[in-house]
């Protein structure tokens, strides 16, 4: 078993906004559950707060994922605990899955950068400017129309540094990739896969697989197929890590498996009841890699940067 089990991904949140309720014991609509979560000794999910293109009254609807991760949090009987920095996770008691909260899709703003700071006092940590398309940040990669950051964008990405945040470059422009790179903050791929082994928009290239290895970022590869392309299986999953491992090193790789975002998973990896199966692979193909990929790695960077 690993020490840390991490998902650098996962949509849950809007779900339970929408559909009500919570996650335990078992909740069969949802991929992520408590119990699924016990069977894969689950120890973190970066947990996203997800404003889709276009959403009416978007910063209303972050505050409303909001507070349906508070009520899962202050729920009797559900086992997630929020936090805000690495030291919390050896505090969690035995059972308990931690959970830090991103931003995807920076239109949750509104443009205001003094919301930055409410997000923070409400334990966020991560911000993803962009989903798929453009907004008054920047551009995502199905609105590619060449153009980097804008000023409010690049405004939001200092703002959000100087607070001790992480920026999420998944879903953002090749462009803007590169201009969060020269900006000397941190950064990371929450859920993104290589672009050399599967020609896909959403995949990132190796010249920008370059520059976030000279800032030092990690990538968590992603378990939807469309973006592994091939057979879509665990090895396949593991040729997207070793290539991204060739290029960013081997402790800067880990899972963002995008579970609660996605209608379907690779061939072999249901979700977090095959933990330990893709575990395995994991190290027998990457002569005892796993642990890293599956969440020491993570857990290295966040307290590399966390304030």
């Amino acid at each position: 078993m690993t020490v840390n089990r991490v998902d650098l991904h996962i949509d849950t949140l809007s779900l339970l906004a929408e559909r009500g309720g919570g996650l335990a014991p078992t909740r069969p609509d949802f991929q992520v559950d408590s119990a699924r979560c016990a069977e894969g000794g689950m120890s973190l999910l970066c947990t996203a707060i997800f404003t889709e293109d276009g959403k009416p009254e978007p910063w209303d609807h972050c505050l409303k994922l909001l507070d349906s991760r508070d009520r899962l949090h202050e729920s009797e009987g559900e086992p997630f605990q929020v936090v805000q920095h690495p030291d919390e996770l050896s505090g969690l008691p035995q059972g308990v899955t931690g959970m830090l909260t991103t931003i995807e899709n920076g239109i949750a703003l509104e443009g205001d950068v003094s919301r930055l700071e409410i997000l923070h006092q409400r334990g966020v940590r991560i911000l993803g400017l962009v989903w798929n398309g453009a907004n008054e940040l920047g551009q995502g990669c199905h609105a590619d129309t060449g153009e980097g950051l804008s000023e409010l964008g690049k405004l939001m990405v200092r703002e959000a540094a100087q607070l001790g945040w992480a920026i999420d470059v998944s879903h953002l422009n090749p462009n803007g990739v590169m201009e969060v790179c020269e900006m000397g903050v941190t950064l990371l791929a929450t859920h993104s896969n290589s672009r050399f082994v599967h020609e896909h928009v959403r995949n990132i290239d190796d010249d920008l697989l370059r520059a976030m290895a000279d800032c030092g970022a990690v990538v968590g590869v992603n378990a939807f197929p469309p973006f592994l392309g091939g057979e879509s299986s665990i090895e396949t999953f593991i040729e997207h890590v070793s290539h991204i491992e060739s290029i960013l090193g081997s402790d800067r790789v880990c899972l963002g498996t995008d579970l609660d975002g996605i209608s379907r998973t690779m061939t072999g990896f249901r979700d977090y009841r095959d933990m330990d199966l893709l575990h395995q692979e994991l190290e027998e193909s990457r002569s005892g890699r796993g642990v890293g990929v599956l969440g020491d790695n993570f857990v290295r960077f966040w307290s590399s940067w966390a304030q």
